[in-house]
Formats: structure tokens, C-alpha cells, sequence
């Protein structure tokens, strides 16, 4: 069997049909593999970040893994980018890139090339790879093929690439192995049994317990059973925006996003300071998410933190770790013994979710009279508007703040974000990724400077007539960056707005000149006329446009807790909820 009909036919066993990349010399014998499946699909970008980025979406959509393709050279590192967002959101990915013939090295060190479109990119996919190897003898593929695929998909998941030499992909395969047997990492059952208790033990003592998810939590079974379990004895939840979307926005126990700089007001203000037990699971903790006075945070409750990543644990939250306990272990074993524990839900359990909903209710009425806040109302207009899509991506920048905040996301509506990464240009061809996961329309929201990094995929859209609502937030300028031009560089806008090195285009005509049915609204025709333009199928694009110096509310003011936002809460308001 030819090797690449044989990684080809392994990795459809293993559920993946849609292949996404760019074709080119070194990596065409791989292509034509694909293209000659009767079961898969190859799905061409035109960019391969945006091949990257594609796969990326498909694995967050589909909570599964994916496959992407590149050629040599600067196809592979084309790759990098998403490479780098599957690794720091741990998204399995499969990375396949293909290298000059094995017989065409020199074997000379130092050498800085000895082949056109050669690069070593193993070498330099290995800081954001949890496996990475080129394969030199076609007897290895089998071994290696199966081995990146377990690393991929178990423990803290994330992307492996194989490198693979031309003539390597045209060799034959002897003996393909499709499941080969690697020691499995066992749950540590006494452990599992000692955090369980820990957690029990700090729940029947706790008078203002809340739950703190990320997108740590091992599986979407056991999201569903800890927000079960949250509902059941009346826990609060908040997430991190990344695990915005596991709890739809009505549900009772949501309460929002934890941010350092952006979070949810009363999010930030519930986990900060006014709760006495945080059981965190599945959530970093990083400074985004805390601020940066780590040590600063919610210093008057016990921390019990779950991950199955040790190196997150490494990090103490209390100084010393004090009144902390760390486990690594799954969030599965966990809640699976907890869930055979009682709790008595009693009335002053009731008492702190009516504290959290005023805490809620006050502050999320303090930023609806926040006039700045207006692309919030906006985002939440659109919410409605993009309810049955099967997931939205949203890019980086302003429009990313808007979203989490203020997107009402429904049940089993999904919402992408390039989390740790931050890599503009993600939305757009996350969302076609998403499509091929879900089969179903999905949708993205980027701001003006996001989309035009992967502009070029709308012909990718057009050409597979791909299901997806694109809103192009247009404000003339690169608005995170700006309002901290105007907080710390005098109002010196270099870069950011139109007469200081940026501009943007007319996202209507270019949409209509890919064929692309586009709409020019308003800010404040968004509730008029939105719904109309976005019904029906097919791709479209609205763009939405705005004033040049919009912002994002609330934000945390350097050096202030980051339960005190700008603008400031009346002090009223302020400090009658932290007396409750």
C-alpha cells in the first residue's frame, strides 16, 4: 500500500474526512491520496494559515481531531501559526508537511539550505508541538503515524506535525497497523478518591462556593456533568472565555466571564472577593484571567484546583499556596465520585445565588448606562440574529471583548476563540472549519484589521459555498490599540488609524466581487436591519460600521483589583455589594 494512502486511510478510521491545506510539489503525493478516498474530502485553502486555522475550528467545533497540509518551505511555515493556537488551546490537530527527497540532504552542518523550499521545520514546530518528527525510512510512518495521533489525543490535548520527505510519500507500506496498543495513562484512582473527598469536605464547610471551568476540562461529558452537578446543589459557575460557550447564557448558575483586564464585572467581583471557596477546574488561572497581582487574588478563599496539566499546578496562586490544594487529575474521575456524595442545599446556599444575581443585575446595569458600551448592544442584537448557527468564531481585537460579554449564546451553540494564541486573521477560516465539523451554518464576527488577514478565503467560501454569516465590525482602526494609544502614547495613533498607517477597504464591493451576497448597516441599524439580510442560506457578509474611537468596557485599570473596572461603578453601587 502506498504511504500516503495508508496515513490517508488511518486517519479516516480515526473519524477524519476533511482535509484542509494548499497543494504544492513536496506534499502532492499526499494531496493525490486524499483526492483518491472515496471517504474523505480535501478542502483547499488559499493561505495555509488559513488551512491552519480551519483545522483548528474543526477541532473546537467538533471536540475531535483534526488534519491540515502544507508543502515545504514557507508552505509548512505557513502552518506555524495555528500550529501555535491548536498547541496554547490544546486542540488535536494532526500537522503533515511535506520536505525534499531524503537522498537530496548533504549531510553538511551549518549548511543553511541544500534543497529549494527546504526548511527545517521540525525544529521549529517543536516549541509549540507536543510531538513533532520527520519520518526517514517508510517503515517508521506506521509507528509514528500511530504514536502522534495517542499524543495528540490523550492527556492535555494538542497538535504533533510529521514531516514527510517526497520520496518517502511515495513508498510502499507493508505491514499498516491501524491501532497499535500504547500504555494508557490510568486514572490514579487513590488520588481521584482524595481530591473528591478534599472537594466534599471544603463544600459542606463553604457558606459561598463557587465554581471556576476553563477549557481544561477534559471532555464535553464532563463539562455537561459538572454544570449538572453546579445546578443540582446550587453552585454559581463563572468560566474563562474559552469555556464561555459550555454554559448557555440563560442558564441559572451562569455567571459570566473571569477577566484580568475585560472579565464580566460581576464575574470578576464573585470570584474575587466575595466568594469563600473557588473549585476550579480545568482553568489556568494565567494573569489574563486573574490580573497581574496573582497573589492579590481572592485571598480570603480556599483554592481547590483541578487540572490534568502538572505544569499549571506548578503555579501558586496564594503566596506559598497557602489554603490551596492542586490535584492532577481528570475532571471526570472527579465529578464521577463526587456525584455519589449528598449535599445539603440549605437556605443560606439559596441566599448566595440571590447575592450573586443583585451582584449581577447592579453591574451589568451599571454598563448598560455606559454609553461607550454601545458595540455590546450591538453583539447582543446579533446574538439573536446568529441563533441558528452551530458555531460562531470571533477574531481578536475590540469585537472579541464585545463578544464574550455580551453574545447570548444558546445550548450547543458553540463560540471559537483564538484563546491563548490572540492570532488576528482566526475567525474567517475557523468558521469554514467549523462548517465541515458540524455540517451545519456556522457563522464569524472580526473586526476591520482581523479580516483582512485572511481576506483571501472568501474565495474558498464562494468556491465550496460554505454556510457562513461573516460581520465585519468596521471602525476604521485597530481599536484595541488604540485606546491604549490614548491611555499611555499621547494620543499618537501610529498604526492604528486611517492617516497614520492603516486603513481598511470596502468589505461590501470585495465580498460582491467574490460573488458573496454583502450589506453595509449602521451601528445603530444592527436590530432593523440585520435579521432580514442574514436569514436564509448561503454565505454572507454584513459589515458593520462604526465610529473610529470605540472602546472596551468595563476594563481593569493598571494596578487596580480586578473587581474595580473602568469606568467606575457608582460608589454607592460599589460599595453596598461588597457589604452583602
Amino acid at each position: 500500500m502506498k504511504l500516503t494512502d495508508y496515513i490517508v486511510s488511518f486517519l479516516e478510521k480515526k473519524g477524519i474526512y476533511d482535509f484542509f491545506g494548499y497543494q504544492g510539489t513536496m506534499i502532492a503525493h499526499f494531496v493525490d491520496s486524499v483526492e483518491r478516498n472515496p471517504g474523505t474530502h480535501n478542502h483547499s485553502c488559499y493561505n495555509e494559515q488559513g488551512a491552519a486555522f480551519a483545522a483548528c475550528g474543526y477541532a473546537q467545533a467538533k471536540d475531535a481531531c483534526a488534519c491540515a497540509y502544507a508543502t515545504s518551505g514557507p508552505g509548512a511555515v505557513n502552518l506555524l501559526s495555528g500550529v501555535a493556537d491548536a498547541y496554547f488551546d490544546s486542540l488535536p490537530v494532526v500537522f503533515l508537511t511535506g520536505q525534499l527527497n531524503t537522498y537530496e540532504y548533504s549531510g553538511i552542518q551549518g549548511l543553511r539550505q541544500q534543497g529549494f523550499q527546504e526548511i527545517d521545520i521540525v525544529s521549529m514546530a517543536k516549541p509549540v508541538t507536543k510531538y513533532c518528527v520527520q519520518i526517514r525510512e517508510p517503515e517508521d510512518i506506521v509507528k509514528e503515524l500511530n504514536k502522534a495521533y495517542h499524543i495528540a489525543n490523550t492527556g492535555r490535548k494538542g497538535p504533533v506535525l510529521i514531516d514527510l520527505p517526497m520520496n518517502i510519500q511515495r513508498s510502499e507500506v507493508e505491514n499498516p497497523i491501524y491501532d497499535m496498543e500504547f500504555e494508557e495513562e490510568h486514572i490514579d484512582e487513590e488520588l481521584a478518591d482524595k481530591t473528591a473527598f478534599s472537594i466534599a469536605e471544603a463544600l459542606r464547610q463553604a457558606k459561598r462556593p463557587l465554581i471556576m471551568m476553563g477549557h481544561g476540562v477534559d471532555s464535553r461529558e464532563s463539562q455537561s456533568a459538572l454544570l449538572n452537578f453546579a445546578e443540582k446543589y446550587q453552585i454559581p459557575v463563572v468560566t474563562s472565555v474559552l469555556a464561555k460557550s459550555v454554559v448557555p447564557y440563560d442558564h441559572p448558575m451562569n455567571f459570566g466571564c473571569i477577566g484580568g483586564a475585560y472579565g464580566h464585572r460581576y464575574a470578576n467581583m464573585i470570584a474575587n472577593v466575595k466568594s469563600d471557596l473557588l473549585l476550579c477546574f480545568g482553568i489556568s488561572l494565567c494573569t489574563r484571567q486573574i490580573g497581574v497581582k496573582v497573589h492579590e487574588f481572592a485571598k480570603e478563599a480556599k483554592i481547590i484546583r483541578v487540572d490534568i496539566d502538572p505544569y499549571n499546578l506548578q503555579r501558586d496562586i496564594h503566596e506559598g499556596g497557602v489554603n490551596e490544594e492542586k490535584f492532577c487529575v481528570t475532571t471526570e474521575a472527579v465529578i464521577s465520585r463526587l456525584k455519589k456524595e449528598v449535599f445539603v442545599v440549605d437556605e443560606g446556599r439559596k441566599d448566595w445565588v440571590v447575592v450573586c444575581n443583585e451582584i449581577k443585575n447592579n453591574l451589568q446595569a451599571v454598563d448598560d448606562a455606559t454609553p461607550e458600551r454601545y458595540p455590546n448592544k450591538m453583539i447582543e442584537k446579533l446574538s439573536e440574529s446568529l441563533a441558528d448557527t452551530s458555531a460562531v468564531a470571533v477574531d481578536v481585537g475590540q469585537h472579541m471583548v464585545w463578544s464574550y460579554q455580551s453574545f447570548k449564546n444558546h445550548k450547543g451553540q458553540s463560540l471559537l476563540f483564538s484563546g491563548g494564541h490572540g492570532a488576528m486573521g482566526y475567525a474567517l477560516p475557523a468558521a469554514i472549519g467549523a462548517h465541515y465539523a458540524t455540517g451545519k451554518p456556522v457563522a464569524c464576527i472580526c473586526g476591520d484589521g482581523a479580516f483582512q488577514m485572511n481576506i483571501q478565503e472568501l474565495q474558498w467560501v464562494k468556491r465550496e459555498n460554505i454556510p457562513v454569516k461573516m460581520i465585519v465590525m468596521n471602525n476604521g482602526a485597530l481599536g484595541m490599540i488604540r485606546h491604549l494609544q490614548r491611555d499611555y502614547f499621547d494620543c499618537l495613533f501610529a498604526g492604528t488609524t486611517d492617516g497614520c498607517g492603516f486603513s481598511s477597504c470596502d468589505f461590501k464591493k470585495v465580498a460582491e466581487g467574490y460573488g458573496i451576497q454583502g450589506e453595509r448597516v449602521w451601528c445603530d441599524e444592527v436590530a432593523e436591519k440585520a435579521p432580514e439580510f442574514l436569514a436564509g442560506e448561503g454565505p454572507k457578509l454584513l459589515e458593520v460600521t462604526m465610529e473610529h474611537g470605540t472602546f472596551a468596557y468595563p476594563k481593569t485599570c493598571l494596578g487596580e483589583p480586578i473587581h474595580n473596572q473602568q469606568p467606575y461603578a457608582p460608589k454607592e453601587v460599589y460599595e453596598r455589594l461588597l457589604a452583602l
